[in-house]
């Protein structure tokens, strides 16, 4: 119960998890926010920083909230992180050097933090990357030089003691983002590889399954025929056409045809799942029929399914089918097999359909 609110919370604060990149770009969004909040606090608790810059990280706070909110909420996420980067980047950072002792203060801390940030989570961005990453590089350069000319503007630490809460506590804090920052990496990976797992697995039902029945392919046949003889003593194959079923498309429309596909391709499923056997779409209104049965009976089988289907209830009556069985031999190969079930299905259809030859 208590891991379901948990996957419910968690996909109301950070998004679907199907969305790696976004889910845990908003778990740094609300961690950076609550790490503003807590720098805040402190350096008011302490008195490490001027009032301007503490007001500031209240700020910061709230617009990360925002940034978060509109993120999550409002579908703005490429805008946001752009934003959310150049807040930290062209306000926090200048900010915290003039307001917390400059090049003595913590700020060092934070550029480090930003271009890890930047350097894992801009990969996607080509040179807005780089010009990122080089910003960080680079932005002590003029900051240094504002602190030489104007070293009044630069709040200063009363005491040594400050001076080393302020660089333990801003080194907690940054260590604290930088292993949410990568955790948030790590589950991004496992979401992506999990996420490229479940798509690989929806290409091969694709590749191997046909979409409007729902019935394997020929792929499969191919696939499936050298392990059912390498391991089945004893299986026969079932070639199974639909009677007249081109009249019934003319007659009645693609979408009655399709619906008679639908049908019978259901009551076909459930033959080969009760023999734990194969059904497979050939093509057109063509299928076969894999089953770990003798001929014998296999054409019980197919005598069952005919009746059911000649009773299904269709709009324009029933419909029945012709068949050819034939049962695999140590020298047949897939071809074999298949030619001879042709032949017998044909020979069904000469003697006037609704038959199944063996």
């Amino acid at each position: 119960m208590n891991k379901r609110y948990l996957g419910k919370t968690l996909e109301w604060l950070l998004g679907d998890n199907n969305q790696p990149f976004e889910y845990t770009h908003h778990a740094v969004l609300l961690v950076a926010s609550v790490l503003y909040l807590c720098s805040a606090v402190f350096n008011y608790g302490l008195e490490l920083t001027s009032a301007f810059n503490i007001y500031l990280q209240y700020a910061l706070s709230l617009l990360i909230l925002m940034i978060w909110y509109l993120s999550r909420w409002k579908m703005q996420f490429h805008a946001m992180r752009f934003v959310f980067i150049g807040l930290v980047v062209l306000v926090s950072i200048p900010a915290n050097w003039i307001g917390n002792a400059g090049s003595n203060g913590p700020t060092y801390l934070m550029i480090f933090g930003c271009l890890s940030y930047i350097s894992v989570s801009f990969k996607d961005l080509g040179w807005y990357r780089r010009l990122g990453q080089l910003f960080c590089i680079i932005i002590p350069i003029p900051l240094i030089l504002i602190e030489k000319h104007y070293p009044d503007i630069i709040f200063q630490y009363a005491t040594e003691e400050q001076k080393q809460f302020d660089l333990t506590f801003a080194f907690i804090i940054m260590g604290l983002f930088l292993v949410v920052m990568m955790e948030s990496l790590s589950t991004r990976f496992k979401l992506e590889r999990a996420k490229a797992e479940t798509l690989a697995e929806q290409l091969r039902a694709l590749s191997e399954k046909d979409a409007l029945t729902g019935l394997f392919n020929r792929r499969m046949l191919d696939k499936e025929f050298l392990t059912w003889k390498g391991h089945q003593p004893i299986f026969s194959l079932a070639l199974l056409d639909l009677d007249h079923f081109k009249y019934q498309n003319d007659q009645w429309g693609h979408s009655y045809g399709d619906e008679i596909l639908k049908s019978f391709s259901a009551l076909l499923q459930e033959t080969a799942a009760r023999n734990k056997g194969l059904a497979i779409r050939q093509g057109g209104e063509e299928f076969v029929l894999l089953l770990p049965l003798s001929l014998d009976d296999t054409y019980r089988e197919l005598k069952y399914l005919a009746e059911s289907f000649r009773t299904t209830d269709l709009e324009h009556g029933p419909v029945t089918f012709s068949a050819g069985i034939a049962e695999n031999t140590a020298t047949d190969n897939e071809s074999d097999l298949l030619k001879r079930a042709d032949k017998l299905m044909y020979q069904a259809k000469d003697a006037g359909r609704n038959r199944i030859c063996r």
